[in-house]
């Protein structure tokens, strides 16, 4: 029932993310073909893919050193309401391997880049060029993880650091998607994805 709960709650968080962008095209193009083209769920280029896992990588790396020798940060995201608090409550099994599959795949990663890289960094591309406008999408990205720290005592340059550190990896998605990737988001999903999956599952049961 657990993971049941999980795929409903995944499948409703990305349809709620998807909606805004979906209205939008709607209203412009008064069609909902193209849609999926539009947000970047398209092919990409291949070598993409594999850039995309070496990013991961180099993303959850400096991640985990960082969350080992700073107390403070890594109560921030194992706190009890969080997917690793939660995940670390149930305890290890094939049940809550899955459920951190669907977490990190589809409820957090896919939402996210469907909102924030298929329709904001795409959009604000088109109006201010790519330097500019991944860059913004980037800070706005980094911006939405301060919810991260709310309810719970936190000081400034642990906030600071994770903006930053998100931030930088919403301007990498972006530069993947954009400049390698043929304009598709599955590569951003998958570095995403990739480096949630890893860092929930090395919190939750390491």
């Amino acid at each position: 029932m657990l993971l049941v709960n999980a795929i409903i709650s995944a499948i409703l968080q990305v349809l709620v993310f998807t909606a805004t962008p979906f209205f939008v095209y709607l209203i412009a193009y008064r069609r909902a073909r193209g849609f999926f083209d539009y947000i970047g769920l398209r092919k990409p280029e291949r070598r993409t893919m594999l850039y995309a896992t070496l990013l991961a990588v180099a993303f959850v790396l400096p991640v985990l050193v960082l969350l080992s020798y700073s107390p403070s940060i890594r109560e921030v995201v194992t706190a009890p309401h969080t997917v690793v608090g939660r995940l670390r409550s149930y305890g290890f099994s094939g049940v809550t391997v899955a459920l951190l599959t669907v977490k990190a795949l589809v409820q957090t990663s896919l939402s996210e880049e469907i909102l924030f890289r298929g329709f904001v960094a795409k959009r604000l591309i088109s109006w201010l060029g790519f330097t500019w406008g991944n860059l913004l999408q980037a800070l706005l990205f980094g911006l939405v993880h301060l919810l991260l720290f709310i309810g719970q005592e936190f000081s400034l340059p642990i906030a600071a650091g994770v903006v930053l550190f998100t931030g930088l990896g919403g301007w990498a998605s972006g530069y993947l998607n954009e400049r390698l990737g043929n304009g598709s988001i599955l590569p951003s999903w998958w570095m995403h994805g990739l480096t949630n999956a890893i860092t929930y599952g090395v919190l939750a049961f390491g």
